[in-house]
């Protein structure tokens, strides 16, 4: 009789020990699932920034032009010649660099530019014409400014005599050129981009803040390109 309560007892000691670990298993997973969900919302919202970021593409012919930025707004204030300086490089927009890509070659202002994305900066100047500089970014995503020789994503056609040909590589990783302001009858409160397709040909990209315009077209190549890919298909 006791050998049977023994046994009896132990089943039912095990019995209520799975128990126990089945609840605190359930017990876990709930948390678990309550802490993923509250995370979720959590990521869901996003807190307000002064300069939002912001983001426009367009395609145009084969090309996909496209546009990030930070977008900071007037908030009562005087913009080009006092917050932003007149003869003095500028980020073309807040926070982070402005960054302009291109899905293909393509030409601005005369001169072809390779595929990929380009930091985009500015010089406001109180009379005459605007400069725009495109810098390539290098292939290990740092700016212009710390590219040095030796650096990852030199392409081999840059190399002479053992080094790089720092000059040229830089003379076709950017480009520079000047663009006539285009002044706003109304003040324009919060900066932003904008890409008009001309045509399938040409893509127009346009700043505009506070009354101030500055645009340039954009020559997407599209002929040399369909010229390319059909050689491709004889």
């Amino acid at each position: 009789m006791t050998l049977i309560y023994l046994k009896f007892s132990s089943i039912f000691n095990k019995f209520n020990l799975i128990k126990m670990i089945k609840n605190y298993t359930l017990l876990i997973l709930l948390f678990l699932l309550n802490f993923g969900i509250k995370a979720q919302k959590a990521t869901t919202y996003l807190s307000p920034v002064p300069s939002p970021q912001a983001f426009v593409s367009q395609n145009v012919g084969m090309t996909k032009i496209s546009v990030a930025y930070s977008s900071p707004g007037m908030k009562g204030r005087s913009i080009f010649g006092e917050l932003v300086p007149y003869d003095k490089e500028w980020r073309a927009g807040a926070n982070s660099p402005t960054i302009i890509a291109f899905s293909t070659d393509v030409s601005v202002s005369g001169k072809t530019l390779r595929a990929g994305k380009y930091i985009v900066r500015m010089t406001p100047r109180k009379d005459g014409n605007w400069l725009v500089n495109l810098n390539l970014r290098s292939l290990d995503d740092r700016p212009p400014s710390l590219w040095k020789e030796g650096a990852v994503g030199f392409p081999y056609d840059y190399y002479k005599d053992g080094k790089v040909d720092m000059k040229k590589y830089k003379e076709d990783m950017s480009h520079s050129f000047e663009v006539e302001p285009v002044t706003w009858e109304a003040n324009i409160e919060r900066l932003f981009y904008r890409i008009d397709p001309n045509d399938n040909k040409i893509g127009k990209v346009s700043m505009l803040w506070e009354n101030i315009i500055i645009q340039f077209d954009v020559d997407t190549m599209t002929e040399e390109h369909l010229e390319r890919f059909a050689k491709t298909l004889e």
